[in-house]
């Protein structure tokens, strides 16, 4: 059967390239057998013996296996099946590497094992593997030494921007002394010469003992809180260190500000032991921040911080001085300003404003009665509980000893009325001490009000105006609430 294959052919591809070729039957005997440079006559007594027996003689049993199970597996498959790699020591103590194939002839119930000897290959494969390693190596190094001077590159162009950008920063407080402006024009000059996209500056709330982001950039919640301690940044401000996390993922303390964050920088903001609050640097490029963008970060956090506290003490003296001290309402002195200015406003876009006036009915007499302490709490109460009834955009005044005033930008006669009699009827509802004791019973507030345009034009009219309305409930009976130019006889004193 087997000599319809061309045996000349067979010796000759065997010899070329230094391989063994080798038939084996279904009972495992040998039928034919070429084995590089060996005449094949002089293997013919191998022919007929069984081939696995005569593998027991000269291989290790890890390779007897191997081959084993691989002729098996072509048997019953009918498949080819191909070893990459099989490790021989010969008699001479030489390590050889051959790569075996099997193939199944259906027709002859034979496999032919193919067998390759790539040592050579091996070798040349490992010399080509050992000259690639010195390569990669020698490369290594040179990338080393390129990064080396990159850096040292780096570093004088990092100082370049670290002068650049404190120089903008400090020079920001000869700009301005309002603290919101100055937020904003430093996110503006990291954004702009750091290049850091998502940056904020969280103010520390000492009462609440938490942060809360005051100037941003980049960030989708621009109104949150965070609890001292809590977050990347709660432990920053807690422990007045700067926290730096590489991946924010493998962080339990990381709390979500933009939604492809990858790290997280915070730095507290300290001057003389004070917190003022947190810088917050957030990276999405995966950008590892090196040990000079740390430094930098922290010379720029000591600047902002020094930038606040200057800024903060400039707007509490400013505070201070268009403040009451005792109610914390504006004075009187603040009022005629911004009178001006929304009356002018009211004028320009055609718009209601409305001046409510507040005193205090029989003030004298319960300072006399109880003290100047105890009047002094009063007036602080009273303020609260006018300022608590008003809205944000209302301008709150203690006009003058026991009188308020409330200034209503668009706001109209009935509205402010109606404000009116809710802040009376508050104060009249309030359990102040000693208040049965008052000729009334009671501690309560007359209340006057004026509008333009219906009653005055310009600012001196409206405060004039204003002050006959609260002249007239106090002639009513007190304890109530008149428009300008309202009768005495149609007053309500509850």
């Amino acid at each position: 059967m087997m000599d319809q294959i061309n045996i000349a052919m067979l010796e000759t591809v065997v010899n070329h390239i230094s391989s063994s070729l080798i038939a084996v039957n279904s009972s495992e005997r040998i039928t034919h057998l070429y084995v590089h440079k060996h005449n094949a006559r002089n293997l013919q007594y191998l022919v007929g013996r069984n081939w696995f027996d005569l593998l027991k003689r000269v291989i290790t049993p890890e390779n007897y296996t191997a081959l084993y199970d691989a002729y098996y597996e072509c048997v019953t498959s009918q498949q080819p099946v191909y070893i990459s790699k099989l490790c021989h020591i010969d008699i001479r103590g030489l390590t050889e590497y051959y790569s075996c194939s099997f193939s199944f002839l259906p027709q002859y119930s034979t496999v032919i094992v193919f067998m390759k000897n790539i040592t050579e290959s091996l070798l040349i494969e490992e010399e080509f593997t050992c000259m690639s390693e010195q390569y990669e190596s020698l490369n290594r190094e040179l990338c080393i030494a390129m990064s080396n001077l990159e850096f040292h590159m780096m570093d004088i162009e990092q100082a370049h921007k670290k002068i650049a950008a404190l120089y903008r920063i400090t020079s920001i407080v000869q700009k301005t002394v309002n603290e919101q402006e100055v937020l904003n024009e430093i996110l503006d000059g990291i954004t702009r010469e750091l290049g850091f996209t998502h940056v904020s500056i969280m103010l520390f709330d000492e009462k609440r003992k938490e942060l809360k982001v005051t100037a941003q950039r980049g960030l989708a919640d621009a109104s949150r809180r965070i609890p001292l301690g809590r977050g990347i940044t709660g432990y920053a401000a807690l422990h007045r260190e700067l926290v730096y996390v590489e991946d924010v993922s493998k962080d339990s303390r990381y709390i979500t500000g933009s939604s492809d964050c990858i790290s997280e920088v915070a730095i507290p903001l300290v001057v003389d032991d004070r917190l003022f609050g947190v810088l917050n640097v957030e990276t999405t490029d995966g950008r590892i921040l090196q040990s000079y963008d740390l430094d930098l970060l922290r010379s720029l956090a000591s600047q902002i911080a020094m930038t606040i506290a200057h800024a903060s003490h400039v707007s509490k003296v400013e505070i201070q001085a268009i403040t009451d001290g005792l109610t914390g309402l504006y004075n009187y002195r603040y009022f005629r300003t911004i009178l001006t200015q929304e009356l002018k406003r009211a004028m320009r876009y055609r718009r209601s404003l409305s001046l409510i006036m507040i005193d205090i009915d029989y003030f004298k007499h319960y300072n006399d009665t109880n003290g100047h302490l105890a009047g002094d709490a009063v007036l602080s109460t009273v303020a609260g509980l006018i300022k608590q009834s008003c809205r944000d955009v209302d301008i709150v005044v203690r006009y003058g000893g026991e009188e308020f005033a409330i200034l209503l930008p668009e706001t109209s006669e009935a509205e402010a009325y109606l404000l009116a009699e809710r802040i009376r009827r508050e104060i009249a509802e309030y359990s102040f001490p000693n208040g049965m004791a008052q000729p009334n019973g009671q501690v309560s507030v007359s209340v006057g009000i004026a509008s333009y345009p219906e009653d005055a034009y310009f600012d001196i009219e409206l405060i004039e105006c204003a002050d006959i309305a609260l002249y007239t409930a106090k002639h009513a009976g007190r304890n109530c609430v008149k428009l300008f130019g309202e009768k005495s006889d149609k007053t309500d004193s509850t």
